[in-house]
């Protein structure tokens, strides 16, 4: 006999950990499943904007291992430059401590939390776990990432992905770690579509790149490549792993009658910079709200969170799918930009924080957006011919 709740969530990472929350404290019976055993690692430079961290009703301190407030850019492995704010911008920490402590959070509310449960078969609200157990739901929020079983078993279209490569470099094998400290390293010019980034962790930097799939080939030599550039000893990296980056297309379904898809089960990666766990956090909230809705009898479907996600956080994915493609067109003069223009990096800095956005920092160009935007669609076209974008 299959066991019923209001609401179950697929994935237990932070979008699906934060809709597990909400709905918990709301006064819902969630389970909360993830496949793998707790606490488990997972590809993922473990970056979080204050953006991200702001939209959480608990603390991370907990969690978090550095405070960054600077921002070194190296272009093209050759010459660097650096900018500090004066406020903290972004916290690292590591996924298998994140992930487990958010979970413990939504447990915390009351939601039902199973790791090692894997999802064997899916039909309507009914799942299936690989040991045999049934449960049903009014709503299933999936939550299951990249490569997620949910979107496979109702025949949706996979996405396009992007690929990346990290590794990590130990504080006590390799002298270069211990330079980063509150600074996190972007290399840009580079990677076709993409970038490398050095982000500092208690005890080891992660080191890595990610870019179109066109350089997938070429990932290893050109991590060995810009770990050097950074002083890092290259071949005594450690857990070198690869993964996909999920992309979504403006067209690109975000949920299915009562199944919403959250984070990177629904492409929410920004695709400037490559961040997920922002959208992941704030869309699972959403879903959370299109689920209570479904719960209280005043929607019959998951169709309100559809309208949530395109109201709330398409406006600013399709700001950075235009700068994303103006940018790796010609990264030159954005850097340069970057470099020297004090009310550019302002700018920026706000966006990470979450003072501002990408939309409304589009908005005060006022008419000219429209030149930009032909520009960017054009820049578009010419990326996706030469970097042979792939479905995850």
């Amino acid at each position: 006999m299959a066991q019923r709740w209001d609401a179950i969530v697929i994935g237990a990472g932070p979008g699906g950990s934060a809709a597990a929350y909400d709905l918990a404290a709301a006064g819902a019976r969630v389970l909360l499943l993830d496949r793998a055993r707790f606490p488990r690692d997972k590809p993922c430079g473990g970056g979080v904007l204050l953006s991200a961290v702001r939209l959480l009703p608990y603390s991370l301190d907990p969690v978090t291992e550095q405070t960054i407030t600077t921002f070194r850019v190296r272009y093209q492995r050759r010459w660097q430059f650096e900018h500090r704010y004066h406020e903290p911008l972004a916290i690292m920490t590591q996924r298998s401590r994140l992930d487990a402590f958010m979970a413990e959070q939504a447990a915390g509310v009351g939601a039902e939390f199973r790791d090692a449960s894997p999802v064997r078969q899916i039909d309507g609200t009914t799942i299936t776990l690989a040991s045999g157990d049934v449960h049903e739901a009014e709503a299933i929020i999936a939550a299951d990432g990249a490569n997620g079983v949910v979107r496979r078993a109702l025949g949706l279209p996979r996405l396009r992905a992007a690929v990346a490569l990290e590794g990590n470099a130990p504080r006590d094998r390799q002298s270069a770690a211990q330079r980063w400290t509150d600074a996190v390293g972007l290399e840009l010019g580079t990677m076709p579509s993409g970038y490398g980034w050095v982000f500092p962790k208690g005890d080891h930097c992660n080191v890595g790149l990610g870019g179109a799939p066109a350089a997938g080939p070429t990932l290893r030599h050109e991590l060995a490549d810009y770990a050097d550039c950074e002083s890092f000893a290259s071949d005594a990296l450690t857990d070198l792993r690869g993964h996909h980056l999920p992309l979504r297309d403006s067209d690109s379904a975000l949920f299915h009658d009562r199944t919403a898809f959250v984070g990177d089960a629904a492409g929410l990666i920004d695709p400037l910079s490559g961040e997920g766990i922002g959208n992941a956090i704030r869309s699972g909230q959403l879903a959370a709200e299109a689920a209570g809705s479904v719960l209280a009898g005043r929607a019959d479907d998951l169709s309100g969170y559809r309208s949530a996600v395109l109201r709330e956080i398409e406006p600013d994915l399709h700001v950075a799918r235009q700068l994303q493609a103006l940018f790796h067109l010609t990264p030159w003069p954005y850097v340069q930009l970057l470099r020297r223009s004090n009310r550019f990096w302002t700018a920026f800095c706000r966006i990470v924080r979450g003072e501002s956005s990408y939309s409304r920092l589009q908005a005060q160009i006022g008419p000219g957006k429209y030149l930009v935007e032909a520009a960017a669609n054009l820049a578009d076209r010419r990326l996706r011919r030469s970097a042979r974008w792939q479905t995850d």
